[in-house]
């Protein structure tokens, strides 16, 4: 039975939902059909062994006031099926995926206010989120700062607190990264509609 199933860690920040579309499309051609995930750091990919298959998978967020039925319907109905979904902060990530048919837009997103949307909604529920993090984290090693400078750092607490300050600068670049790829990406799409938005 375990033959039939296959684990992959990958990490994608949030605003790389399309490579990791990529990555899943790609797996389902070799004949690994994504299942569900496992959240850690890297996140685990569970997929089952199947025919080699040219899917399209398309993931989409959708904060939890707009979470309905009619939501899903929506996809039902243009012929996605809807394969795994997880919560997050303020709503959930879905997972859909659909045979790819030649000539046609497999998109969910298919034009670049639709597109821009979806990083707005990204923006609205993760930067300020990330931006608080990352204050309190600042805070946070200063204090660790501090405290090192009273403890001294050759004591087995000077070497925790450096542990901590290390782990905390590598959270800040981590969600620093998220904010500027969040905001890189609104601004590539603003840019290709000219600043309309």
């Amino acid at each position: 039975m375990e033959e039939n199933k296959k684990y992959v860690r990958k990490s994608f920040l949030v605003h790389q939902y399309e490579k990791e579309e990529e990555f899943l499309s790609n797996m389902a051609k070799e004949g690994w059909h994504f299942v569900k995930l496992h959240k850690g750091i890297p996140t685990k990919y569970e997929f089952v062994k199947g025919e080699k298959v040219d899917y399209i998978y398309q993931l989409d967020f959708v904060a939890a006031k707009e979470d309905a039925e009619d939501y899903h319907q929506l996809f039902e109905d243009a012929g996605w099926n809807e394969i795994y979904s997880w919560t997050g902060i303020g709503g959930k990530w879905y997972y859909f995926r659909k045979v790819h048919s030649e000539g046609q837009v497999e998109r969910i997103f298919t034009d670049s206010e639709s597109k821009y949307d979806m990083y707005n909604k990204l923006w609205k529920k993760f930067g300020l989120y990330l931006m608080f993090s990352i204050i309190i984290e600042l805070n946070a090693i200063l204090i660790c700062a501090d405290r090192l400078k009273q403890v001294g750092l050759v004591s087995a607490e000077g070497a925790i607190l450096t542990v901590m300050c290390c782990l905390l600068i590598f959270f800040i670049i981590l969600f620093g990264s998220v904010i500027m790829g969040i905001i890189s990406e609104k601004n590539k799409i603003k840019r290709r509609l000219g600043g309309m938005l």
